[in-house]
């Protein structure tokens, strides 16, 4: 589709737009690699919002010029590859159209890098309460499944996760029934918002250690 051969392809017009924003966006873009540690579902992320629709890793990884094969077998190894910042500095030239503002990208990359900064803020507060729960319950998926719905937002807040989907966001064995610390708090740091606080987390984690 056109989306992907604008993602995909070099400029067939380039009227130095994508030099320029990609110049005045360098101090956003490297702020977000560092932070995102070069990850491909991060990458992945933004580039969908860049896009406003989802984009298929398949896709993102034409983007990075990754071979598609590699970082299939990566994913599976359990070693998720990364992408330079050389990569992501040529994949946002790419993607910029001739006729586009600085304004339609830097707002997403301020978001993203927000979001980065929350977590690690949010991890670095409440790590050793998250590995507290994790050790009363031993790790149950099921309990941390139920400690993860008390955190949604209304009005998912509190609603049963379909089956398998827990597993899925832990990334363990889909018949595991417990997990590994590590685990456990990858997979809380990997789904934080920016709305998520300290202080409302804290109060969930209280209820669920003290139950």
């Amino acid at each position: 589709d056109v989306l992907r051969q604008k993602l995909t392809s070099t400029m067939a017009e380039d009227d130095g737009t994508a030099e320029k924003i990609t110049a005045e966006l360098m101090p956003d873009i490297v702020k977000f690699h560092q932070l995102s540690m070069g990850g491909i579902e991060a990458i992945g992320l933004l580039f969908s919002e860049m896009a406003k629709q989802p984009l298929p890793p398949q896709v993102i990884c034409q983007i990075l010029g990754l071979n598609e094969e590699i970082v299939k077998a990566s994913f599976e190894a359990g070693t998720p590859p990364t992408a330079t910042e050389e990569q992501l500095v040529e994949a946002v030239k790419k993607s910029v159209d001739p006729g586009d503002t600085v304004d339609m990208y830097a707002p997403i990359f301020k978001r993203h890098i927000q979001r980065f900064e929350n977590a690690k803020k949010v991890m670095d507060a409440l790590t050793p309460m998250l590995s507290e729960f994790h050790a009363k319950v031993e790790g149950n998926v099921e309990k941390i499944a139920k400690f993860f719905v008390d955190l949604a937002p209304e009005p998912q807040k509190g609603q049963p996760m379909p089956p398998g989907m827990i597993n899925a966001l832990l990334r363990i064995e889909p018949s595991a029934t417990t997990c590994q610390v590590d685990d456990f708090l990858s997979c809380t740091e990997r789904n934080l918002d920016v709305s998520d606080t300290v202080e409302v987390i804290t109060g969930v984690l209280k209820n669920h250690l003290s139950a």
